[in-house]
């Protein structure tokens, strides 16, 4: 049968395509394969696979109508360049949590009283290799994708972002680290996280390569956790194993020693400790150590 269409599709990219494909197929597994195909079609070929498929679809109906109606649902749900720099692209760790947040696939968001969008994100790149752009991408992809009125993606975003600065307000984490030597405390933490709260650690975020990377995972794993209480008990934890490690240590060269000595030596180094400000291990070395290099210098 031979169509005479006045119309024409306004596909100029493929997720022009995807939202069309999302009007014209309402079966999702069908749905899935198709959205493959369009992965795989060249940009100019877009227009003919999309014009195809409605042809398919509406072979009784108006098409010139179906695709007007078409176009609308582009129009209706496509962001612009503007709607997306709502994501701060050069702020790492918001794309990182973000990421992170969709990947997980645990939440809900409530655009309308009546209805929810689950999240079932499933991410194009095959071989990443943990540049945070990739990951800023992934994510303006996945939005563009949506199923959604563009109105709805919009408060996504804004929600998202929302949520992000309200971690960030209560973060306690970077400036942990920025307190300690970094090439020290983020290869400890990271392994810290592996080996005591999350094994599967790089499979939930994302691949390490690098400290950097390290650093990042260690601040998206606590980012994306859902219970504050437990999230500070974590942190309290891996905050107290480091300081013993550092202890530890500091005494690996040391030995305990135990003597007998007179009663007033006690108020003697309380006395020398407050003096030169230092502790009475401290001063009874010093005290042993110049007696022992004077006896040194005589001989």
């Amino acid at each position: 049968m031979a169509f005479t269409i006045e119309t024409k599709l306004k596909v100029k990219d493929k997720y022009d395509a995807f939202i069309a494909l999302s009007f014209i197929e309402k079966d999702k597994d069908k749905r899935i394969r198709k959205k493959r195909d369009i992965e795989r079609t060249k940009n100019n070929l877009l227009y003919d696979f999309v014009l195809t498929e409605v042809e398919k679809e509406y072979r009784e109906s108006n098409i010139d109508s179906i695709i007007s109606y078409i176009n609308k649902e582009i129009e209706n749900n496509k962001l612009s360049k503007d709607d997306l720099a709502l994501i701060d692209k050069n702020n790492q760790r918001l794309i990182n949590w973000i990421y992170c947040f969709l990947k997980k696939r645990r939440h809900n968001f409530n655009f309308e009283k009546e209805k929810t969008l689950e999240f079932r994100i499933s991410f194009n790149s095959n071989n990443e290799n943990n540049l945070y752009i990739i990951r800023f991408n992934e994510i303006v992809n996945y939005i563009k994708e949506l199923n959604q009125l563009k109105y709805n993606k919009i408060i996504l975003i804004k929600k998202l972002i929302s949520e992000y600065n309200e971690i960030y307000k209560n973060d306690s984490i970077e400036s942990w680290i920025e307190k300690n030597n970094k090439d020290k405390i983020i290869p400890w933490a990271f392994n810290y996280i592996k080996n005591e709260l999350d094994q599967y650690i790089e499979n939930e975020l994302f691949n390490v390569l690098c400290l950097s990377d390290k650093h990042a995972i260690i601040l998206s794993f606590f980012d994306s956790y859902d219970d504050l209480t437990y999230k500070k008990y974590d942190i309290s934890n891996m905050k107290k194993a480091w300081n013993q490690k550092k202890l530890r240590d500091k005494n690996k060269d040391r030995k305990a020693y135990s003597f007998v000595m007179d009663k007033d030596i006690h108020k003697k180094l309380d006395f020398l400790s407050d003096l030169y400000g230092k502790t009475k291990n401290e001063i009874v070395q010093e005290i042993i150590q110049e007696k022992y290099y004077s006896l040194q210098n005589k001989d």
